[in-house]
């Protein structure tokens, strides 16, 4: 297995820190630090059967701001490919087309702006110049909802927003009963297969990942008449979450954050920058374009001192059980955030880690995560000063994550059949022709860029297959042990 071999020591050294966590000072972490994914945008091959097929019935741009325009119509209506023929030159094509997408902002709607911008997955585009010398550009999309999924969706946001009676109460009171159905509505997605807003309101399952959470309040919100949006950035990983606007000031609000296994949390509802950034960093776009207020919002006063009846019945505070699964939660969230980290500063120290095995250690710190997350408040709390079970914990789940997806994504990566589906995918995408005059260089680069994607397709599949159970594997053994 080569330099992988010295996982394990990573491994048990970061979950060392964990058990050393006994009595936590106060902090906010995050149960799902190193659970959350946010679909990345990736460049997608484009072949010329595919492009000369739409490239006769696309629409016409000029400019900039056209081009984004044009784009925009495509897209929200969620068509999955369209061209366009782009009048100017190919170098004003902007490149933070996402970004420009959540700027377009048809008041009529919310389907648009930050619901679709947040609701793509996959971008790509390939283009050829025409006889007249445009630019016709192919652009093929993935989103988290389907055309139809968005109007199941609308209908629900609705059919919600009708039942908690949100049309005469206060925004804040409007954010604070929306924040908690979706809390108690919605479950995090551990397969990280869902993204998306229908996953988790619409869906019958009310599952999907921060992604679907984040555009599930924007949804909600924006309905409901309360200024928002879907932000992202990093926390302990890719992630998404909200920013309200109560007041004349911008709060953040993280819904996924919000919601352990069994009760509603508040602390990450309505809170500045200066609390949410000990665990979250918005990406600089957002950073730049809002300024977030500094302090939390005192969102119980503001409620209870409302003149609106429809505010008073708004509940503001927890009952004696509720506080007591919310601080057994956070010592959850705590434990994962300093898995979570300790892995991650180990990593940093190894100038010469590859993509592949930063991939590999991310799907370790999610099993071990899912664990953390799934025991019983009892097994957890006897886990934390059990050395027994830590090792348990330890040992036998990197055991299980080795036989199970580790060593046979090595092995696979060694054998023949690695190579064979790297070259029938990049033969896929690309003809013949499209290799001539290609530098041994620009092929090599393209082979590895390939091989990065298999690779990634096939231990996401392993994940998918074996997670599960060796998730549910160890959680019976730590709670035999009790």
């Amino acid at each position: 297995m080569g330099k992988w071999k010295k996982s394990g020591l990573i491994v048990v050294l970061a979950l060392s820190a964990v058990f050393l966590f006994r009595q936590p000072e106060t902090g906010k972490a995050a149960e799902h630090s190193s659970l959350v994914h946010v679909g990345k945008m990736k460049m997608m091959k484009v072949s010329d059967k595919e492009f000369r097929a739409l490239a006769e019935k696309g629409s016409v741009a000029s400019g900039t701001s056209g081009f984004v325009k044009e784009f925009q119509k495509h897209a929200v209506k969620r068509e999955p490919s369209f061209s366009i023929t782009y009048k100017g030159n190919a170098d004003d094509i902007p490149e933070d087309i996402i970004e420009r997408l959540s700027e377009i902002d048809n008041k009529n709607t919310s389907d648009d702006a930050d619901f679709l911008s947040g609701g793509i997955l996959e971008l790509g585009w390939s283009g050829r110049y025409n006889s007249s010398d445009e630019l016709v550009l192919k652009c093929k999309l993935n989103y988290t909802e389907t055309a139809d999924e968005v109007k199941k969706v609308n209908a629900q946001s609705k059919k919600i927003l009708k039942k908690l009676k949100v049309s005469k109460m206060s925004d804040v009171a409007k954010v604070k009963v929306i924040h908690d159905y979706v809390v108690k509505l919605v479950t995090y997605d551990n397969s990280l297969k869902d993204h998306s807003a229908y996953g988790g309101l619409a869906a019958s399952k009310h599952s999907t990942v921060c992604q679907g959470y984040a555009l599930i309040m924007y949804k909600l919100l924006t309905d409901a008449g309360v200024p928002a949006h879907y932000v992202t950035g990093d926390a302990g990983g890719p992630h998404a979450w909200n920013i309200v606007k109560i007041k004349g000031k911008w709060y953040e609000l993280d819904a996924t954050w919000d919601d352990p296994s069994d009760t509603t949390s508040y602390d990450y509802f309505l809170i500045g920058s200066k609390q949410i950034s000990k665990d979250h960093k918005l990406d600089n776009y957002y950073k730049k374009k809002y300024k977030i207020s500094a302090g939390n919002l005192n969102w119980k006063k503001l409620i209870k001192a409302s003149g609106k009846k429809e505010d008073k019945k708004v509940k503001t505070d927890q009952t004696k059980k509720e506080k007591n699964a919310a601080e057994a939660a956070e010592l959850r969230k705590e434990a994962v955030r300093i898995l979570s980290d300790s892995i991650d500063s180990m990593l940093k120290q190894d100038s010469d880690i590859s993509e592949y095995e930063v991939q590999m250690y991310d799907l370790c710190k999610k099993i071990f995560g899912f664990i953390i997350e799934d025991m019983s408040d009892k097994a957890f709390m006897e886990f934390m000063e059990s050395d027994e079970m830590m090792e348990v914990y330890t040992n036998d789940t990197l055991e299980l994550i080795e036989t199970y997806i580790l060593t046979p994504m090595l092995q696979y990566m060694e054998s023949d059949d690695f190579m064979t589906t790297i070259y029938e995918a990049m033969y896929s995408d690309f003809a013949e022709e499209d290799f001539e005059g290609v530098s041994e260089k620009e092929l090599e680069g393209l082979v590895d860029a390939y091989a990065y994607q298999v690779f990634t397709e096939m231990l996401y599949n392993q994940s998918e297959e074996y997670t599960d159970s060796i998730v549910s594997e160890i959680v019976d053994r730590l709670e035999s042990m009790v």
